[in-house]
């Protein structure tokens, strides 16, 4: 689903849950110090059932906002899905590290898209397929 659950926030409930058990666990402390490069997280459209974006007043959808890098030497990316069709990003980096480079981000993401988006169309085209031998039979 588009809870917005991320990683860190897994960690961290481990790391509570090991903290409340009186388990140390040197593996989840050391998680944790590390630092995140990458930092997202999602801004959800639809908070209310008042309101559908699929169906009525579509061009209000707004991409939402964004935030900043937690990490000189990295990324801050904002996702949403307005509805089941479309998603917006946010990507922001600091241009002064010289190691990072927003727009090469993008594009990553783009092709990491269409890349998944072909890894579907061939699984569907074998179903396809397969529904069809099997109707000659």
């Amino acid at each position: 689903g588009h809870d917005g659950g991320g990683v860190d926030r897994h960690l961290f409930g481990l790391y509570v849950a090991s903290v409340g058990l009186g388990y140390d666990s040197e593996f989840l402390k050391s998680a944790l110090k590390m630092p995140w490069t990458l930092s997202t997280s999602q801004t959800p459209q639809k908070q209310t059932n008042r309101w559908n974006p699929d169906k009525e007043d579509a061009m209000y959808v707004s991409p939402g906002g964004g935030f900043g890098p937690v990490a000189d030497d990295g990324y801050g990316v904002s996702y949403m899905f307005p509805n089941d069709k479309e998603i917006f990003f946010h990507v922001s980096s600091k241009k002064s590290t010289g190691v990072t480079d927003t727009q090469r981000f993008i594009k990553n993401i783009k092709q990491s898209l269409a890349d998944v988006k072909k890894v579907f169309e061939g699984y569907l085209a074998e179903q396809e397929a397969e529904k069809a031998k099997a109707a000659k039979k």
